[in-house]
């Protein structure tokens, strides 16, 4: 009788361990379930700085606490040193290199490419000692080849084109185009979205840009952050 107690009361106990660990594994499966991969978004813009178009939406990012990427292009920022202070001083934005004139790269020679990424380099350093500086370039139109790569690989400047082509520089595009291209556009949770400085169009739907992403709950980033992740590969 004894002996049928004890029995009893040991099977009492396996039962209830056994119970007791099957609600804290279904509870941990749970909690795992719930998780979420981060959705993340870079808006880059070219082209300037631009008197005006730079500083509007520097103000922008700045009310809506978010951050973007300016590839800045020499002649310009040697115009407006002022411009690219300001960015620079900004928390919410980082500065790209997006060659001295702006030209087709892979028109020239390794040496001219040479002096069209690093004057630019050199000018931007030199207005912002550094600071918020990224080591990518952009070159214009997306326009590259082996020699062009081969160049930057000495200067140790990684290239980065983009995801969402949006084709605002075009004085043809309507608000509603722009914003429907990249509403249509986006298919990964990594996204580097091409925009100019120097669109009145792409100034005016900004704002209602940014709403959307934040709608898809995408986190936006600098584009080095975007490319921190090996998993992202740039189109």
């Amino acid at each position: 009788m004894i002996i049928k107690k004890i029995f009893v009361l040991f099977f009492s106990i396996i039962i209830f361990v056994l119970l007791d660990t099957k609600e804290i594994f279904e509870e941990k499966i749970s909690f795992d379930s719930c998780y979420l991969p981060t959705k993340k978004v870079a808006l880059t813009f070219d082209d300037g700085p631009h008197p005006y178009f730079t500083e509007s939406i520097l103000k922008i990012l700045t009310e809506y606490n978010i951050k973007a990427t300016f590839f800045l292009v020499g002649i310009q920022a040697k115009k407006y040193p002022y411009l690219v202070k300001l960015l620079s001083e900004s928390n919410h934005c980082k500065i790209g290199n997006h060659t001295f004139s702006h030209k087709n790269l892979t028109k020239l020679s390794e040496k001219e490419i040479f002096n069209e990424l690093y004057l630019t380099y050199q000018i931007l350093n030199s207005i912002t000692g550094g600071k918020n500086i990224i080591p990518y370039f952009r070159p214009p139109g997306g326009h590259y080849n082996n020699n062009v790569l081969k160049v930057a690989d000495k200067l140790n400047f990684k290239m980065v084109l983009w995801s969402i082509f949006t084709n605002d520089h075009s004085k043809k595009i309507t608000e509603k185009e722009l914003i429907n291209t990249i509403i249509y556009s986006l298919s990964s949770d990594k996204e580097i979205i091409l925009l100019h400085s120097g669109s009145k169009t792409t100034l005016n739907c900004l704002p209602k840009i940014i709403e959307i992403l934040k709608e898809r709950n995408y986190e936006f980033v600098s584009v080095d952050e975007i490319l921190e992740d090996e998993t992202y590969f740039v189109n």
